[in-house]
């Protein structure tokens, strides 16, 4: 094609092989030990893949952990794949659920410029969010006080979106390589307080630390607040003691070019919890995944600690009365 620069179409190819931009996700995690569903919600089907551990068929109620795939043309499945948390629930006795956006994006209140059409920030991803949690609770025997949301990239900005509109139903929540976007921030009225984990890198090109437009190739998708904006809302929402533990990881791989440091806001009075894993120097990588590098796109991977397992170790400590 004419008036394509080849440096970025290449970037573009590389980005694809990241959020699966392409049909070749169509292929993944065949193995990953999840079965594909579907639900009808606000007359459109939508689908979901599902892990249950060993001995989900025991009576009694389990943990439900819902993972969203980022922006693209990923799927649940893809995300599984790449991530260890089936391997996790097999462990602890927690249903994996991995939801599909529609067009492999979510409605995370960005407006249409994250998904450059107006008709597509219509879609109704809060109340189907709702709807599968119902679902999985009614179902699987999924237990309504420890249900958890995560997700990385726009499924983050999802997470952060249902934690305002769906917070009363959710023990914790925890966005990945995201921050708040400007429109959720301003409208945000939380109905309970909610612990939130935070994990984002201060180099990430794509969701930057220090807020303003989320960029892919030189173009903007919205915008976003900052990384401790975001921690703010909820260490003030959630009625925590504002002045933060410190705690440095170890650095279990000097060549990566970044280091963690876990930023801990408490309170003893009211169980508040809210964790920022601050990666140093790190980029838009989940930390401890299965992604490709892509330094000159994406920054830095962090490789120093698995970041499924420092959110399951999270989710753990909480549910809900």
């Amino acid at each position: 094609m004419k008036g394509i620069n080849p440096r970025v179409s290449r970037w573009a190819a590389a980005l694809a092989t990241l959020l699966c931009l392409a049909p070749v996700c169509a292929t993944a995690a065949r193995d990953a030990g999840l079965s594909l569903h579907t639900l009808v919600h606000d007359g459109r089907e939508r689908s979901y893949y599902l892990h249950l551990p060993a001995g989900a068929a025991r009576p009694e109620r389990r943990p439900v952990v819902i993972v969203l795939h980022g922006g693209g043309r990923t799927a649940g499945d893809d995300l599984a794949r790449r991530t260890s948390y089936n391997r996790i629930a097999d462990r602890e006795g927690f249903i994996a659920v991995y939801p599909n956006g529609v067009g492999a994006r979510w409605n995370d209140g960005r407006g249409p410029t994250f998904r450059q059409g107006r008709e597509s920030a219509a879609v109704d991803d809060v109340g189907f969010i709702a709807g599968l949690i119902d679902t999985v609770l009614r179902r699987y025997r999924g237990d309504p006080r420890r249900v958890y949301v995560t997700g990385l990239s726009n499924g983050g900005m999802m997470t952060l979106r249902l934690g305002c509109e769906l917070g009363r139903r959710l023990a914790a929540i925890a966005p990945v390589i995201a921050a708040m976007p400007l429109e959720v921030l301003r409208s945000c009225r939380p109905d309970a307080p909610l612990p939130v984990l935070v994990m984002n890198g201060t180099g990430d090109p794509l969701v930057p630390w220090a807020g303003g437009a989320v960029t892919i190739l030189r173009q903007s998708r919205g915008e976003v607040a900052s990384t401790p904006d975001t921690v703010r809302f909820w260490v003030a929402h959630n009625h925590c003691r504002p002045v933060p533990t410190l705690t440095r990881l170890p650095d279990r791989d000097a060549r990566d070019g970044s280091r963690v440091e876990v930023i801990r806001y408490t309170n003893p009075d009211n169980g508040c919890e809210v964790i920022l894993y601050r990666v140093d120097g790190g980029g838009h990588h989940f930390p401890g995944s299965d992604t490709p590098e892509l330094p000159r796109l994406l920054g830095r991977k962090n490789n120093d600690f698995d970041g499924a397992e420092a959110i399951w170790a999270f989710f753990r400590r909480h549910e809900r009365p």
